[in-house]
């Protein structure tokens, strides 16, 4: 009833050949993502990296970039050249450009060189801002006090204030939002 005529001996379809490694284009960087529903515990240090965090970290992550998505959670400091809290932060936040969306929770200090905060937001703590807000400077420490101790070095605990380095630096109680409410 079936034949193989006309064909070649090998009646099995060729296997696929196997799939090359993602190429991403130089210059492009790719976030690191830790899911909704993953709980880390210890210290993140991805200098010059892009996170991106759904889940739980408990403990002090240094990044280039962090973005604290909806369902997030950091107990513990975070320094960050760029750092967008979505969900929720219980430590001390040190970043050059700091962003508190609609539906951002932050506990804690933060020490910036630019911030913003949307409508909605949360924030219990100090803000001070600092012309270079990631320079070690004398008498102020790289973390503030922290809902998760720190055993590492690179985040020391008690307050990321200390006296103003110049008359550019200064502390504010409070924060302004401006805009329009939708």
């Amino acid at each position: 009833m079936f034949t193989n005529k006309g064909r070649s001996g090998d009646s099995m379809p060729a296997a696929p050949e196997p799939a090359a490694p993602r190429r991403v284009p130089s210059g492009q960087i790719v976030p690191s993502i830790l899911a909704n529903g993953v709980r880390f515990v210890g210290t993140i240090e991805a200098d010059g990296a892009e996170l991106q965090i759904n889940g739980e970290i408990e403990g002090n992550v240094r990044g280039g970039s962090i973005t604290i998505g909806d369902t997030g959670m950091i107990k513990g400091d975070v320094v960050c050249e760029t750092v967008t809290v979505q969900g929720r932060v219980e430590g001390a936040v040190r970043a050059r450009k700091v962003q508190l969306m609609r539906n951002a929770h932050v506990l804690g200090d933060i020490v910036h060189q630019s911030l913003s905060v949307e409508m909605g937001a949360v924030f219990e703590g100090q803000c001070r801002y600092l012309q270079d807000p990631l320079r070690d400077q004398p008498g102020i420490s790289q973390g503030a006090s922290s809902a998760a101790p720190s055993h590492d070095p690179t985040f020391s605990g008690g307050s990321p204030f200390g006296e103003p380095a110049s008359e550019q630096d200064r502390l504010s109680q409070g924060v302004i939002v401006t805009g329009a409410s939708a």
